[in-house]
């Protein structure tokens, strides 16, 4: 690779880590990309393999145990999850290239080798291709989940994820239908309070489930959702589940979060579910007006439109 396309593409990681910053979204992983496309350019792209102590700004900070050395054994993912931004900030400012960061080992160190890729074009559009009237949406980052849950992210809805769920449900219903007419005969048979106390626990346990049930059943449908807090680690509510259609077979379950600017305020747009009547399951409102500046939410295209005052029907 020409040393001009690393040059270019370690500007465009600095260029991208000082925009975060003014945003106020500064961790760790943003100083490890910073001094390692500085350390590029400083050498005229000479320098090209990195070890932790060489990028971090406090070689106490490269001591084994310490929070950068276990993020920079795993930059190559992190990193992925900050691509759709970095390559939309590509677009946007006329980068062709952007840092692409390859994690190897020798011996028992990691070892981090700077390179250059062309930005992700798929679904993304530049700031002067966005049709007038409308918002663009940015993706900042994939939020994880759970561990017990991690499996959901990037899961295909095929065959046998559904054949499971059948299953499960139908041995759910055997068990419940059972347990219902073991709860009717004892409380016919016991009237007391402690009987009727575990009937009711018993109904609202199937209310909650027949609710969860219900709600993966309209995301089959919507394909998209917010992720709830009990399966999101620190969840916000901008976190959604986007059921991707790909060039393969089965779809597959994306989680993500995005944001915008407010083309009435300036102010920052986030997802949340609607505070009033409309047929979106997912929203970007606003933080500075909430209720008033609110736009609907397209993952593929990453669009938005106002969302106008006849279909803002509040709640009384």
């Amino acid at each position: 690779m020409e040393k001009r396309e690393l040059i270019k593409a370690a500007e465009c990681g600095l260029a991208w880590v000082d925009e975060q910053r003014q945003r106020k979204r500064d961790e760790s992983f943003h100083e490890l990309l910073e001094n390692m496309c500085a350390r590029v350019i400083d050498s005229n792209a000479e320098s090209l393999s990195f070890y932790v102590k060489q990028i971090v700004n406090d070689p106490r900070e490269a001591e084994s145990g310490k929070i950068k050395p276990k993020l920079f054994g795993k930059f190559e993912a992190k990193y992925a999850t900050f691509s759709d931004s970095i390559s939309q900030f590509a677009k946007d400012r006329g980068f062709d290239f952007i840092p692409k960061v390859e994690i190897s080992k020798t011996g028992k160190a990691n070892v981090g080798t700077f390179g250059a890729s062309h930005p992700l074009t798929t679904g993304q559009i530049s700031k002067g291709e966005v049709p007038t009237g409308a918002i663009r949406y940015t993706f900042d980052e994939k939020h994880n989940l759970w561990r017990g849950f991690g499996f959901l992210a990037g899961m295909k809805l095929s065959i046998w994820p559904f054949l499971i769920v059948v299953v499960a449900l139908l041995a759910f219903g055997a068990f419940m239908v059972w347990w219902s007419s073991l709860l009717v005969s004892h409380v016919i048979a016991y009237p007391t309070s402690g009987s009727f106390l575990l009937a009711f626990g018993t109904l609202l346990l199937v209310l909650v489930l027949w609710r969860r049930y219900r709600a993966f059943d309209r995301f089959l449908t919507t394909k998209i959702a917010l992720v709830h807090d009990a399966l999101a680690s620190f969840s916000a509510p901008q976190s959604v589940a986007w059921l991707k259609n790909t060039d393969r077979e089965y779809p597959t379950i994306e989680v993500i979060s995005a944001s915008a600017t407010c083309p009435i305020c300036d102010g920052e747009i986030r997802l949340r579910k609607p505070h009033f009547e409309c047929s979106h399951e997912v929203i970007g409102a606003c933080r500075n007006n909430p209720t008033e500046h609110c736009f609907s939410f397209d993952p593929t295209t990453r669009l938005g439109w106002p969302i106008t005052e006849v279909a803002r029907r509040h709640h009384s």
